[in-house]
């Protein structure tokens, strides 16, 4: 037998879904030869995938046992134990993959998905001033460098590290725009405003660089572009909800406050609900007690194909705010939740003309949006998240004169990004009661 067919052999079997000739093949390398690494790494992740996570982690550390310095087996262990509730565990075989190949670039991308859980930064620091010296042009190392620095509130040598980052790497590599939109919050515009400059020159149709670039510049910019959100949301539906829940993002459940607060005024459902930005569906499942039918509506499909799996709406609608708001309706709705989609509306003034003819008379309209504190410039501005903030009296001022009731506010914490809290206001607003 060649061993080394046979193993290939088998991870064809394996990757076509085969999974009873994987395993046989598997075996039988193992029965000639016990210690084979690689024939233990794919048998673990063949248990895993027959859903017996404890028998592939023991069967992967068993194989790393034999050779220790098997990058893909470090990652693909971390994979498991992070998917199992053990991030710190996921974390330390991340790391223990960098060290040995500090170009891995799937376990850079989990690493900065799990720096957050680690913890401990003082490790990952010199862990990571190591590789940098040792790996001086290394987008990556620089890149998970900066995020530690962050962290710990080191904003200075985090820029440093961010720009040393964008440096290195080409300006379409997919971290390029972010690492430019962080160097602006860090306090740099002028240098985010170049790195920014320098992608869009390479990459001339990245509608996400043109916007943010236009964000640094302080353009005019009323909304963000509809086809940039688009994009932007299908890209990032995959790892939405784990990426939010890393960010300790509440604004779903302080909506759904609300809702079952005003619920608890009522005998009945409410009949029915529209979920203004659905996204994946993280508010539908709190308040889908309450309401009689629940329609989502969102622009990316990606976010909405997550959404229907949760089995929660009972209808789901691919499109873009306003337009939905203002078109010819089969109903109109007794209660609107909005969670955070208005962050990507600076002009609200068309939202809420839409609002006011597709609520019900006495209907509600629950939301969230970021706060803009100073309120002695703008009534709304666009920072370089993309994102917008507010000013409550705008809010109400744009409210009221679309002939709709501003009935309160409240402050609140929406998530934490960059080590700062983000500031937001969950609020209602009120059709008034039919005469």
């Amino acid at each position: 037998m060649q061993t080394d067919e046979r193993l290939q052999e088998g991870i064809a079997a394996h990757r076509k879904g085969d999974l009873e000739t994987a395993q046989d093949i598997y075996l039988e390398i193992l029965n000639k030869d016990p210690e084979h690494a690689d024939g233990l790494h794919f048998l673990g992740l063949l248990q895993f995938d027959a859903g017996r996570a404890d028998s592939a982690i023991d069967l992967i550390q068993k194989s790393l046992e034999n050779d220790e310095r098997n990058t893909s087996a470090l990652n693909n262990l971390g994979n498991i134990l992070k998917i199992v509730g053990e991030p710190k565990a996921a974390f330390a075989a991340y790391v223990r993959a960098v060290e040995l190949d500090s170009r891995h670039e799937e376990a850079w991308k989990n690493i900065n998905v799990l720096l957050r859980a680690s913890g401990d930064y003082d490790e990952i620091l010199t862990i990571m001033s190591e590789i940098v010296r040792l790996d001086p042009d290394n987008p990556n190392a620089w890149h998970t460098y900066g995020l530690a620095l962050m962290f710990t509130g080191s904003k200075e040598e985090a820029s440093d590290a961010f720009e040393k980052s964008l440096r290195f790497d080409d300006p379409k590599a997919p971290q390029a725009l972010w690492r430019a939109r962080v160097l602006s919050a860090l306090g740099r515009p002028d240098l985010s405003k170049i790195h920014l400059e320098n992608i869009v020159a390479a990459d001339p149709e990245n509608k996400a660089a043109h916007y943010h670039l236009s964000a640094v510049r302080g353009d005019d910019l009323q909304h963000a572009p509809e086809d940039y959100v688009k994009t932007h949301f299908d890209k990032f539906s995959d790892s939405f909800d784990e990426v939010l829940e890393g960010l300790g993002y509440r604004a779903p459940e302080l909506v759904a406050e609300d809702v079952v607060a005003l619920a608890g005024q009522k005998t009945e459902p409410f009949p029915d609900v529209v979920d203004l930005g659905c996204g994946t569906g993280l508010c539908g499942p709190l308040i889908s007690d309450h309401c009689g039918k629940l329609t989502g509506v969102d622009l990316s499909r990606g976010m909405m194909e997550k959404a229907a799996q949760l089995n929660v709406y009972d209808f789901l609608v691919e499109g873009e705010l306003v337009s939905f708001l203002s078109s010819d309706l089969p109903t109109r709705f007794d209660l609107a939740v909005c969670v955070d989609t208005l962050c990507y509306i600076g002009n609200l003034r068309p939202f809420m003309k839409a609002l006011a003819g597709a609520l019900k008379p006495g209907g509600i309209l629950v939301a969230s949006v970021e706060h803009l504190v100073d309120d002695s410039g703008p009534e709304f501005r666009v920072d370089a998240s993309g994102r917008y903030a507010h000013t409550p009296d705008y809010i109400r001022k744009s409210t009221e004169e679309a002939s709709l009731i501003y009935k309160t506010d409240r402050q609140e914490v929406l998530r934490k990004e960059l080590g700062q809290e983000v500031q937001g206001l969950i609020f209602q607003i009120q059709k008034p009661e039919a005469n």
